[in-house]
């Protein structure tokens, strides 16, 4: 029943298969939605060359912006070249990642100072951890340029290089908060002051000690999913869903956002 009321009094009715709301997806987001890498979709792995565009996993990016996450080396494929619930199964020991395609543009969060704006998002994952061990990597481009976790399950680390650039490490106030071994929506924000938000399944989480932290570093070029450079820090676990958009989204819309992909994974 609880998940009925969510829908009605968020308007949506209560069409559901298989657990996910059919009445509204990302796309209702418009021009801000840079990427969605949408579950069980669009994900083929082709059987050519290896290292070579012909033989490449794609899991392409429904948001209409061609920013498809690809590997074409065999041995870099997530799931070994096959989707795992849906999503994309990140190996320590094998160093899986996926580039991210150009298509409209990078994504480019670099903070800057002339045009703040420029720097802001609202960044959304589904993830099943396997391990918290390691610095898993969500989104890099070069050891000095990524957002992931620390190598504990209550930190999260994001650095930006360039003027200003820095590396911000925000340890939460609710222990064992990214635990492995379930489903969990992770929602980082970014707006024009640099002042960085975290929620958990779309409940607020609080940082140690009080305070918001803030990151205004010029470079944040992301051109990874799973991985800081490919071979350095690479994600553990299982990357179901990403949801990226360039403004901080209002609070109306994360919570379309978080209650669609609620509702598509179970998570209460």
């Amino acid at each position: 029943m609880a998940r009925r009321r969510r829908l009605i009094m968020l308007g949506l009715g209560n069409t559901i298969t298989g657990g996910a709301t059919l009445s509204w997806d990302p796309k209702e987001l418009g021009s801000t939605l840079l990427v969605w890498y949408k579950n069980d979709t669009g994900i083929t792995n082709l059987s050519g060359t290896d290292g070579n565009s012909d033989n490449r996993m794609q899991w392409a990016d429904q948001s209409g912006g061609s920013r498809h996450a690809y590997q074409d080396t065999n041995a870099d494929k997530p799931g070994d070249g096959s989707a795992v619930e849906g999503g994309m199964d990140f190996e320590l020991d094998t160093t899986d990642y996926m580039n991210i395609a150009a298509g409209d543009g990078a994504l480019d969060f670099g903070h800057d100072p002339s045009t703040p704006a420029n720097g802001t998002f609202t960044m959304m994952f589904v993830l099943k951890r396997e391990t918290h061990s390691a610095a898993n990597t969500l989104l890099g481009s070069s050891t000095t340029e990524f957002l992931g976790f620390s190598s504990t399950d209550d930190k999260v680390k994001l650095r930006t290089a360039g003027t200003n650039g820095s590396v911000t490490t925000i340890t939460f106030a609710t222990s064992n908060l990214f635990s492995a071994g379930s489903d969990f929506i992770l929602t980082v924000t970014k707006d024009t002051s640099g002042n960085l938000l975290f929620y958990k399944d779309g409940d607020a989480q609080g940082e140690d000690g009080g305070g918001t932290s803030q990151n205004v570093g010029q470079d944040m070029d992301l051109v990874y999913i799973g991985s800081k450079t490919g071979t350095n820090n690479n994600f553990d676990g299982i990357i179901k869903e990403v949801i990226i958009c360039d403004t901080v989204l209002s609070t109306a819309d994360r919570d379309l956002a978080t209650n669609y992909l609620k509702d598509k994974f179970d998570i209460s």
